[in-house]
């Protein structure tokens, strides 16, 4: 079963409270307790929107350079991140581990929002190129030893991620995408969530602005070089993410159910048959846990694919509001249940209603099987730290709040969930589809009377066989975790 936490909950209670409501993602609230939302931190909070005068009808006699650069000081205004403001956010990335890169053109605002950042959080790294070129307190560029400064960025990236280091901050301008390759690969080697930050100032793409911001009266050639090389973000898929001490213990949650329903003989039968293993405890090693698209270990629930801007409806998503001011944000995510099949296993989720505003995905695709090779853990990074992880876990559960337990999930939403394990050369994609088939599956025997599933009770909930290898578990408790809402890329 692997290494265990000491500062893992129990995971199943016969407690009868609420859980909170979905304005509350703190990990550290207990069910009925709703924190504000806004934090009354000092330093994460904005101040009062700059107000700005009217041009005077005479010239000026200050240059209009110095004008500029005194309008655009300390506006704050420009810092409305979850993860500078929201209470259960900052509590939650206190207790995991996160990488922010900073994404975007000289003098939008990226080391502002660093600094922030470093205020917030006691445990964080800012590394940047530019510390490198600052010697006895003064900054002196130069373009002969640039290489030598990606070089060192990357160095301090990587002790901070070996140490462990809560919050990690790039602190870069990473114009195009592929100069975040090794920051993100890093960030899966040692289990970060990786969240990518781009300025929200009104000036990011003003070559003027831009020009005073970074320190030069004109924009020269080196702005506009840089403003015109500029690439969005384009990820593969945007989502929910857990971090690695409670992917640990929502992936054990995941075995002992599994356990459970191989003492129902029937189960044992039909899956001994499908991996044509000799006994029921060859089954746990049948099927590839953390197999994830990525090949990391940390789980999460895809909310929209986006094909790095190819998928239907990817640009709309990409580029919405919502999204945009989601992304770094905590979020409490409910485990109701779990589908077994031949090919994988999944944990169900039921979103909340802000969750099913950020949800894009198709609940009624056709279900189809994908075969591929099964992903193993990365080894891009060979240094991974062996020290037991400074994350703490989230995980609580409560009484089951649903009414109809054998339907409780349906339309939009309804495929939301966490791929736990895959059965050999089975693709993570397929626990999407058997969760569709499960679905209907509940659905039919809702409105069919005449052909009932066979109910098993097992310890704390029940196994359900809807046949066609679809069992589905439906336990006394939720479960619920939090996440953070970001993107892989």
């Amino acid at each position: 079963m692997g290494k265990t936490f000491s500062r893992i909950p129990k995971l199943f209670s016969s407690g009868s409270k609420e859980p909170c409501g979905p304005e509350c993602n703190g990990p550290a609230c207990t069910p009925g307790h709703i924190p504000p939302t806004e934090t009354t931190h000092s330093l994460a909070t904005p101040r009062s929107p700059l107000h700005r005068t009217k041009r005077p009808a005479s010239p000026s006699s200050t240059p209009p350079e110095e004008q500029l650069a005194k309008r655009l000081r300390g506006d704050f205004q420009y810092l409305n991140f979850a993860f500078l403001k929201n209470n259960s956010t900052i509590s939650f990335i206190q207790e995991s581990k996160v990488m922010f890169i900073m994404k975007g053109p000289p003098g939008s605002g990226k080391s502002f929002i660093s600094q922030e950042i470093q205020k917030v959080y006691q445990d964080t790294a800012v590394c940047s190129a530019d510390h490198y070129y600052i010697h006895e307190g003064m900054y002196k560029f130069d373009k002969e030893i640039a290489k030598d400064a990606y070089e060192y960025c990357k160095q301090q990236a990587a002790s901070a991620a070996r140490q462990n280091t809560h919050v990690i901050v790039i602190d870069n301008r990473c114009m195009q995408n592929w100069e975040m390759e090794f920051y993100l690969k890093l960030a899966r080697a040692h289990k970060y969530i990786p969240v990518v930050v781009e300025p929200q100032t009104p000036w990011a793409m003003v070559l003027r602005e831009l020009a005073v911001k970074h320190g030069h009266s004109k924009p020269g050639k080196m702005i506009p070089n840089k403003v015109k090389s500029y690439v969005p973000v384009l990820p593969v898929y945007y989502g929910w993410f857990l971090n690695e001490v409670d992917s640990e213990v929502i992936s054990l949650v995941g075995r002992s159910w599994l356990q459970k329903a191989l003492g129902v003989t029937e189960f044992e039968q039909e899956f001994v048959q499908s991996f044509q293993v000799s006994s029921s405890e060859d089954l746990h090693s049948s099927f590839t846990w953390n197999s994830l698209i990525d090949g990391g270990s940390i789980l999460h629930a895809t909310s929209k694919f986006t094909a790095r801007g190819k998928g239907e409806g990817a640009q709309e998503y990409i580029t919405s509001p919502l999204v945009k001011e989601s992304v770094g944000k905590c979020f409490r995510l409910c485990i109701i249940g779990f589908v077994i099949t031949p090919r994988t296993i999944g944990a169900r989720l039921k979103l909340s209603d802000e969750q099913l505003e950020l949800w894009s995905s198709n609940d009624n695709e056709d279900p189809k099987v994908i075969k591929g090779t099964t992903p193993k853990p990365s080894d891009s990074e060979p240094n991974i730290s062996k020290n037991i992880s400074v994350c703490g876990s989230t995980v609580t559960t409560v009484k089951s709040s649903s009414t109809e337990i054998f339907h409780p999930t349906s339309g939009k939403g309804s495929r939301a969930h966490l791929t736990l394990a895959c059965a050999p050369n089975i693709t993570p994609v397929n626990t999407g589809f058997d969760i569709i088939r499960a679905v209907r599956c509940e659905q039919y025997a809702l409105r069919c009377d005449d052909q009932k599933p066979e109910n098993y009770t097992i310890d704390e909930g029940i196994l359900r066989n809807y046949g066609d290898g679809v069992w589905v578990l439906y336990p006394q408790c939720e479960v619920l975790v939090s996440s953070l809402f970001s993107a892989f890329y």
